[in-house]
């Protein structure tokens, strides 16, 4: 029975993914504990309704409160839910990737979340076939061939700008018309013009150079921010995971508290049921008057420990997991 709810709320998820969430913070819950068990096709519709409670303020203002104890989720975790439903297409909801992988997806320029990339390794993979460790890897190269490009693409343009503005001095100086047929002394300006236009190839040597210069100095810049980004990156993967443990840890106090509580009960009801032992081997029921009460009350006490006990058999036979 439980399964074919599962199988509904997955095909419902598919089919109406635009269909208005509920307002009441109950039934929000229970969907997000819902989607929580039914594996990698339910991120997208965990992180819609995160986004939609904390949009919405359906819990007045204790959403990390709410977070933790009746979602079970640290906000870390929740933040990257809520990018992935935010960014990533539907089509997404169909793979078998874990929420990080998809995380890793979602942060990644949307242009190239569909491009092949080429691994260290030297495979060729699409985001979507990656591990987690490849697609940060990829993002580590797309960043520093963005920066890369950024900085080129300044230097150039500075360099263009001054080559332009010597190009002008140049076919300024060009241009003038000395009256060479009517004046056979040379202009007096010419040997001017003659070192400008030398000192303006000068100069352009000399900018070829400090753009030559740059560069290098460029790509030694982006090869140590290459190195600090991957630390950054394995320092945040650390984190969320310690995050992880820190509920699993929770989660066993809990257990262990719990188990604790049920072990002093089990010592009373054994201690009780020693003493109902001896009462029933004491007890001559035929000294007992019919229909008194005593005998009414003897009644009503076996029954329910017959029914509790059936029940709490039932219970240990068949556990049920939320």
């Amino acid at each position: 029975m439980e399964n074919a709810g599962r199988r509904d709320i997955t095909s419902q998820a598919e089919e109406t993914s635009a269909v208005e969430l509920s307002h009441n913070l109950t039934t929000v819950t229970t969907e997000i504990k819902a989607y929580q068990s039914i594996g990698g096709q339910a991120i997208f519709e965990i992180g819609r309704r995160l986004k939609w409670v904390k949009e919405n303020d359906l819990a007045h203002g204790e959403y990390m409160k709410w977070l933790k104890e009746s979602v079970n989720m640290n906000p870390t975790t929740a933040q990257r839910f809520v990018k992935i439903a935010s960014e990533l297409p539907n089509r997404y909801s169909s793979t078998d990737l874990g929420w990080k992988a998809l995380y890793e997806i979602a942060t990644m320029p949307p242009e190239e979340r569909d491009n092949p990339q080429q691994l260290d390794s030297g495979e060729t993979k699409k985001p979507d076939e990656m591990t987690v460790r490849e697609l940060r890897e990829t993002k580590r190269k797309l960043a520093a061939a963005y920066s890369e490009n950024m900085a080129n693409q300044t230097l150039l343009t500075q360099a263009d700008k001054k080559a332009q503005k010597l190009q002008a001095q140049v076919t300024k100086l060009q241009q003038r018309d000395p009256d060479i047929k009517q004046v056979e002394v040379e202009p007096a300006d010419y040997q001017d013009t003659k070192a400008d236009l030398k000192a303006a190839n000068e100069k352009i040597a000399d900018l070829q150079k400090l753009v030559d210069d740059a560069v290098d100095d460029h790509n030694q810049r982006l090869a140590y921010e290459l190195e600090l980004e991957k630390a950054k990156a394995d320092q945040e993967e650390i984190k969320a995971d310690l995050n992880d443990l820190e509920v699993k840890r929770q989660n066993m106090l809990k257990q262990n508290a719990q188990i604790r509580e049920v072990q002093k009960m089990v010592k009373s009801i054994n201690e009780l049921l020693d003493n109902f032992a001896m009462l029933r081997n004491r007890l001559d029921t035929t000294m007992l008057p019919d229909e008194s009460s005593l005998v009414q009350g003897l009644t009503e006490m076996a029954d329910k420990l017959i029914e509790n006990g059936q029940v709490l058999h039932d219970d240990l036979a068949h556990p049920y997991h939320v």
